[in-house]
């Protein structure tokens, strides 16, 4: 990270005291752990965009990643080690040393279906992450890389060169990554996630431009557009976003165009996110257009909208709402998904969640099976 930012981020985590806890949590200032500049290096977990629209902050602030998802920068790490969860804890950094971090993701979850299904019920490890970042040159240059176990196969989904402290608060990032585009949930599932085909799923290769000077967050990837692939054609995905970022709301814009020996995509969205004292609320639409040599086009629309309750500290509340149209020309196809649940944090390393997903697709579909699901997510 660069130095300016380190300074300025050991100064939002001093006024951390007076500014989450005391809005979002008891009403009294507490006390926060000593930060100094050579202490903000780096640290691992999945983003969680509720927790960037309540706290006021953006990706760049607690991700690696300028963009967000994966690895954690210290800030993140002391954040999600001495605020997040219920009981408090001393803060354990992960560095190996000064130039190299390590960490890891890992998730269990035990799912079953309200009706009668084969299987009814059935326990999975959905996720085995590892993440290493060596910092070559302190605050400049960065080489990261977020390698999948499994299950499956595994397989790579971030390795990338990371320059920094450049003009406008900029960098360039080169190799293998996830595309800036709309709101990077967890839950790649959700339909502004898996309808677009921007998820943890489909990095692509190519090369990230990005500045940040002020509220303003812009990014723009030109990338192969084959989600990871070997190259198969001369043309290129541009994908870019947009976005303004204020403590108590943001708001912003995405938009993808990719050519492809077979047809084109292009994907047009918007996304905000406020938060309103123990309350955040997020949203994103879309729309996605294929065009292809053969046969009709397709026009589909999506639709994301979550709210959170900060119930106690280490303790939220989720309720979702997802929407799509996999057909415009076709009437009465569209596809509800609702999940409503609680998530908790009850001490470092640890999140607990418990969620009830309900399914609504067209009368003949088979899909729209209602399940219970408990995950155990466990992180450093």
């Amino acid at each position: 990270m660069m130095i300016s930012r380190q300074w300025h981020l050991a100064g939002v985590v001093a006024a951390m005291g007076a500014f989450a806890p005391v809005s979002l949590w008891t009403g009294t200032p507490t006390s926060v752990p000593r930060v100094t500049p050579v202490s903000l290096h780096m640290d691992i977990r999945e983003s969680e965009p509720y927790l960037a629209i309540r706290t006021g902050l953006r990706c760049a602030q607690c991700h690696v990643n300028r963009t967000g998802g994966g690895a954690r920068n210290d800030f993140g790490s002391i954040y999600a080690q001495t605020r997040l969860p219920a009981w408090e804890m001393s803060y354990v950094s992960r560095r190996l040393n000064q130039y190299l971090s390590v960490g890891a993701n890992f998730r269990v979850l035990a799912s079953g279906t309200v009706s009668n299904t084969t299987p009814r019920t059935s326990l999975q490890v959905t996720e085995q992450n590892v993440q290493v970042e060596a910092r070559v040159v302190p605050d400049i240059l960065a080489l990261y890389l977020d390698q999948t176990l499994g299950p499956g196969t595994a397989h790579t989904r971030e390795a990338f060169v990371l320059v920094e402290k450049l003009p406008l608060d900029g960098f360039v990032k080169v190799g293998k990554f996830f595309l800036p585009y709309g709101t990077r949930l967890v839950d790649d599932s959700e339909f502004i996630r898996e309808g677009t085909g921007f998820s943890y799923q489909t990095p692509d290769q190519g090369l990230e431009l990005g500045i940040e000077p002020g509220p303003l967050s812009l990014f723009v990837a030109l990338t192969n557009g084959t989600q990871g692939a070997s190259e198969n054609n001369s043309d290129k995905q541009v994908t870019a976003s947009a976005a303004l970022i204020f403590p108590a709301f943001r708001v912003g814009a995405s938009a993808a165009h990719n050519d492809a020996p077979n047809g084109s995509r292009d994907v047009v969205g918007a996304f905000a996110g406020f938060r309103l004292g123990r309350f955040s609320f997020l949203g994103e639409a879309d729309r996605i257009f294929d065009s292809f040599a053969t046969g009709p086009d397709l026009d589909q629309t999506v639709v994301y909208v979550e709210g959170n309750f900060l119930a106690a500290r280490g303790l939220n509340f989720k309720a979702t709402y997802g929407f799509l149209d996999p057909d415009r020309s076709v009437a009465e196809n569209a596809r509800i998904r609702l999940r409503f649940g609680v998530e908790a944090f009850p001490i470092a390393f640890l999140q607990l969640s418990a969620f009830y997903t309900l399914l609504d697709d067209i009368p003949q579909a088979t899909t729209d099976r209602d399940r219970i699901g408990v995950e155990v997510h466990a992180f450093f």
